[in-house]
């Protein structure tokens, strides 16, 4: 009898550790699924789009963005990373031909490597024929274990010509998970998903109890003016929410929020309120066409070259569990892909197998012996006996 009490009491301590083990979210995920890619901690994305598709979001390369009313508004500092790394590869602000506004700012470096710890990001520019895609591979395989998901570079990587590129990847998760809810809030009208807590009481509700216990009030004007922290497992990154109304672009928003916590008094959130957080989940991927233009720079090598390819693309989550983040940034002069258009004079051989000549050549020149565009469509292609019975 004794026994089967023990046997009971062990089974009992396992299912409550499995219960615990399942609202708590790992708390170093350095140290858990180390086989784990950026793509697959992040896992694939509820809304994943060009971003030209989307007509109520504008993506952006810097903060000087004006927020428009009813638009959300998209930054990451992976372009801004990149695009100095290019201006210290020509040796001061990148210029374009044609003039750029967009360019303008951004060699005004907003942001840097300051901004972010050095085991979460990657930078460089350089040209692809002295080592530079070589060079960005290595860094990205050192600083992150093999789990780098490098999907820009591996499709658009460069073998001529210069490239500058930008990668971050962070994962800033909650030590307890929130709950999600489907029905509990309405944005703008429409029903959408969102996690945080109910009221309970942290006598009856331990989980509810810890994970409220992650909320930091940093100021609180009115139910429609606040400013929360989120706290996660990364304690020096600081996951912060702010519901305010908006100035004219999203640097001057973003720096009102900032001195308003530098001079704000936190407070611990209640155990008798609620809290309801929509959750975001999306991968877009932005081309900043503005920005493909000629090169002017000091750098003989870098002046006069086009940028043919100037991409951004960001998948960010954020729900019960934390936040993800993973965002790369490239711009090159060419592209890898192996296009075979014969646009200029070409030559055309026929040789026999072993022969130490050929039989016949042609050197196209002009388009004097080529058919015309549209000569060659007629209702049925003849064959070659057609042709000559």
């Amino acid at each position: 009898m004794k026994s089967f009490n023990s046997i009971r009491f062990i089974v009992f301590i396992i299912i409550i550790a499995g219960i615990y083990g399942a609202y708590r979210v790992s708390s170093k995920p350095q140290e858990h699924g180390m086989s784990l890619t950026h793509n697959q901690t992040a896992g694939p994305a509820y809304l994943k789009k060009n971003a030209d598709e989307l007509k109520g979001t504008i993506v952006t390369p810097h903060m000087e963005q004006k927020i428009v009313p009813g638009k959300n508004v998209l930054w990451c500092s992976t372009f801004q990373l990149a695009w100095n790394e290019l201006c210290d590869l020509g040796g001061g602000s990148v210029k374009l031909k044609l003039d750029s506004s967009m360019a303008d700012i951004l060699s005004k470096r907003g942001a840097s490597k300051a901004d972010i710890d050095d085991a979460s990001y990657v930078a460089v520019a350089g040209f692809a024929e002295d080592g530079s895609v070589e060079k960005i591979r290595q860094e990205l395989k050192t600083k992150f274990n093999g789990q780098e998901s490098p999907d820009l570079l591996n499709r658009l990587a460069p073998k001529s010509g210069f490239i500058a590129y930008g990668y971050l990847f962070k994962s800033l998760p909650f030590e307890w998970a929130f709950d999600r809810f489907s029905d509990k809030l309405t944005f703008q009208d429409k029903k959408v998903e969102c996690f945080g807590v109910e009221q309970y009481l942290p006598e009856d509700e331990p989980r509810e109890a810890r994970s409220g216990k992650q909320i930091s009030i940093l100021d609180y004007k009115d139910q429609d003016d606040f400013i929360i922290e989120l706290k996660t497992l990364q304690k020096k990154d600081h996951l912060i929410l702010a519901k305010i109304k908006p100035l004219e672009t999203l640097d001057q928003t973003v720096r009102s929020v900032m001195n308003r916590m530098k001079n704000g008094r936190p407070v611990d959130f209640t155990d008798s309120a609620d809290m309801y957080i929509p959750v975001l989940d999306f991968d877009l991927l932005k081309d900043y066409s503005e920005l493909k233009r000629i090169i002017q720079s000091s750098n003989k090598r870098l002046n006069g070259q086009p940028i043919e390819v100037a991409l951004q693309s960001i998948r960010f989550r954020l729900d019960e569990t934390g936040a993800v983040l993973k965002s790369e940034a490239i711009m090159v002069a060419c592209l890898s892909r192996t296009n075979l258009v014969f646009d200029k004079p070409f030559l055309v051989l026929l040789q026999r197998d072993s022969a130490k000549n050929p039989y016949f050549a042609l050197w196209v020149g002009n388009t004097e012996l080529l058919l015309p565009g549209g000569a060659g469509k007629t209702p049925k292609q003849r064959s070659f006996s057609e042709t000559y019975k």
